[in-house]
């Protein structure tokens, strides 16, 4: 009986040496094999079986397959911006890690509608762990609690089998929102959401006697409590020796909380820290500016539903927000001259320009009737013409054109209208419609000037008051070390060209020795066909730099118009410009829509802007007239150089135009450090 039981200890004595030695080889293996850039990959069960709990896998049974990762890096393609790929390090070790300042709002679709997100952060690095503080990334930046995170590369498990991922947070409580996003593939477009916590926390107040009260003057509050939450995802299949995309967003308001992403790799009781030889850095190979490149996944697009406030097709953007049509002059008008009676020579201080600006009408209605004016004692905005008087000017227009020995038909799409009115002595009109032309087939869209004179039914064309369909229009900035927003405006221009196919149009940059960007390159690979580069030395001047910009421009007959760097502007801008700037007569200075911080096109909330004419367009010639800038009273200062463009302009006698423009947004941005060499 002793020699039973003396046996089957030694057996089993042996079975326990034995695995322990399968197990010190295989992790020697794991060591051996990574410090040498491969990779083990190891197959513990089969996709179609549950894995094993809390118990390590039998050597004997899993060490059967040996991959070694590929010497040649694995590239994927984005497809976001052209020429730029994306690829993961050989060198193992760190993860991508961006960082954004002053960010508000606590939850991850808060980043999302940031235009600096996900493109411009404020700070790039690198970083071998997956442990977030949310108050000692970036020292002191995050002073005011408003900050976000991205943490981002590729993953490359050490084991095949299914993998549980899990937010362990501690610290002191705050607001925050994570999310965990993961791809099947090396490729960031193939992530989806595995994990996301969001939590919101408001510090209630204690109450105190009123005796407590009086002699503090601030309420008492509780004070902050301490946390320790675990958040886990679902299982998710990975192979060993793969590399997965993997994309881990963070936003946080106040607070001192600490997150670190753990995983459960197959075999494993509990959740443990990732290591830092799993991880593989993402890579840019590009020899463009690292503010400039994009890495585009599922991640970075808005989650959540669209507010009911964005901006909508309606008739009034269709025709001339996306026009890419021509329009004609059917010319069955009677001809009369045109005076603006309200426009005429004056002498107007910068503080009377904008009670000088009169209001406008519009046919059909549309959105900016209802986007916050903030109330505003000025004219501002537009009126919306009665349909009564639209239809009473169809039918007027409809006369002229069945009695006309030029063309017969009839208006059958009323796309835009527009009143100027003077009470005294009627409304000058821009009447844009589809005709249907007797015996043609197509419609033919028309875009003019009419004048209906006080106590008269009778239309005339304005002989002396039209606009050049295909006029030439030279966009002029002034910049210094603006490099995002440089790119921005580059694209914006690029991508109205695309819409349009309005090439009569050069964008003219002025920069004063930006240090952030190559502009002049930038410029050079764009696919715009016409730009102009004008570098200047010394100090900031927006007023110099325009001014230099307007010295370029020879052609009297063409259009010269002011943009700021911070805009939106919508495909049928351009064209817009060219129907409110009319040669010895009418200057246009658009109302824009100022979009309150944090906030962009996606997500509209802000305010119209009356008071800056810092858009600003006119004929070369009339720009000559009122002599330019005025470079010697804001040589190095800005902000009010475009008031006195328009004091002067109106005391020349000419009108300005004056009206909001769907779509045509300014974003927000801090003013600290504009300008500056170290912006």
């Amino acid at each position: 009986m002793d020699n039973i039981f003396m046996r089957k200890g030694l057996k089993c004595l042996l079975n326990m040496l034995l695995s322990a030695a399968i197990y010190v080889i295989v992790v020697f293996c794991f060591l051996t094999v990574y410090s040498s850039n491969t990779a083990v990959v190891l197959i513990p069960y089969k996709r179609d079986e549950q894995p094993h709990r809390c118990t390590l896998p039998a050597c004997a049974d899993t060490v059967t397959n040996v991959k070694t990762t590929s010497t040649a890096p694995l590239s994927v393609i984005l497809n976001i911006q052209p020429h730029h790929t994306l690829v993961y390090n050989e060198s193992a070790g760190y993860l991508n890690y961006d960082v954004w300042r002053q960010m508000p709002g606590y939850l991850v679709d808060d980043m999302r509608v940031r235009r600096s997100f996900p493109n411009h952060p404020d700070i790039r690095k690198t970083t071998d762990t997956l442990r977030i503080s949310f108050s000692e990334v970036a020292g002191d930046s995050h002073v005011d609690g408003k900050y976000a995170h991205k943490v981002y590369g590729f993953l490359q498990p050490l084991l095949t089998g299914y993998h549980a991922f899990a937010f362990n947070i501690s610290g002191v409580t705050a607001s925050y929102g994570l999310e965990l996003w993961l791809s099947n593939s090396p490729s960031p477009l193939h992530t989806r959401k595995i994990l996301t916590v969001e939590h919101s926390y408001s510090p209630p107040k204690v109450e105190q006697p009123e005796w407590w009260q009086f002699w503090m003057s601030t309420p008492t509050v509780q004070p902050p409590h301490l946390i320790a939450e675990l958040y886990t995802s679902e299982e998710i299949w990975l192979d060993a020796g793969s590399p997965y995309y993997i994309e881990f967003l963070e936003k946080a308001f106040d607070g001192s909380v600490v997150v670190e992403l753990e995983w459960k790799p197959p075999g494993s009781c509990n959740h443990i820290q990732i290591k830092s030889y799993s991880f593989l850095q993402a890579v840019q190979l590009s020899n463009v500016n690292a503010n400039n490149y994009v890495i585009s996944s599922m991640a970075t697009m808005l989650q959540g539903p669209l507010p009911s406030n964005v901006l909508q097709n309606h008739k009034r953007v269709s025709f001339i927000g996306e026009m890419n049509f021509s329009t004609t002059d059917l010319d069955v008008l009677p001809y009369c001259n045109f005076t603006a009676h309200y426009a005429t020579r004056r002498t107007l201080t910068q503080r009377q320009v904008h009670e000088h600006v009169f209001v406008s009408g519009i046919y059909p209605p549309d959105e900016t009737i209802n986007w916050d004016l903030r109330h505003f004692k000025i004219r501002r905005g537009e009126y919306v013409i009665q349909e009564k008087v639209v239809k009473q000017i169809v039918n007027v227009y409809n006369t002229a054109l069945n009695s006309s020995t030029k063309h017969r038909g009839s208006v059958e799409e009323v796309h835009y209208v527009e009143e100027t009115r003077n009470l005294h002595h009627g409304s000058r009109f821009l009447l844009e419609f589809g005709v249907r032309l007797n015996g043609q087939s197509d419609l033919v869209h028309t875009s003019e000037y009419v004048y209906l004179p006080a106590k008269s039914n009778q239309l005339c064309h304005t002989a002396n008051f039209n606009w050049e369909h295909n006029v030439f229009i030279y966009l002029i900035v002034s910049l210094k070390n603006l490099g995002i927003w440089t790119t921005h405006l580059i694209h914006n221009i690029e991508h109205i060209q695309r819409v349009t196919k309005d090439f009569n149009v050069e964008l003219v940059i002025v920069d004063f020795e930006s240090s952030d960007l190559n502009v002049e390159a930038e410029l050079s690979k764009s696919s715009l066909p016409k730009w102009h580069y004008i570098k200047k030395s010394g100090p900031f001047s927006r007023a110099g730099g325009l001014q230099a910009a307007l010295d370029y421009v020879t052609d009297p007959n063409s259009i010269v118009l002011t943009l700021d760097m911070h805009l939106a502007i919508p495909p049928g801008f351009v064209n817009y410009a060219r129907k409110h700037v009319v040669k010895g007569k009418m200057a246009l200075a658009p109302m824009f829509f100022r979009l309150d911080k944090g906030y962009t096109e996606v997500h509209i909330q802000g305010f119209w802007e009356p008071y800056t004419f810092g858009i600003f367009g006119m004929y070369k010639s009339d720009w000559d007239v009122i002599g330019g800038f005025n470079t010697e009273r804001y040589t190095h200062k800005w902000g009010e150089e475009d008031v006195d463009v328009a004091a002067r302009c109106m005391n020349h006698g000419y009108e300005i135009f004056r009206i909001r423009y769907p779509g045509f947004l300014h974003y927000y941005h801090s003013r600290k450090g504009l300008w500056d060499s170290k912006q």
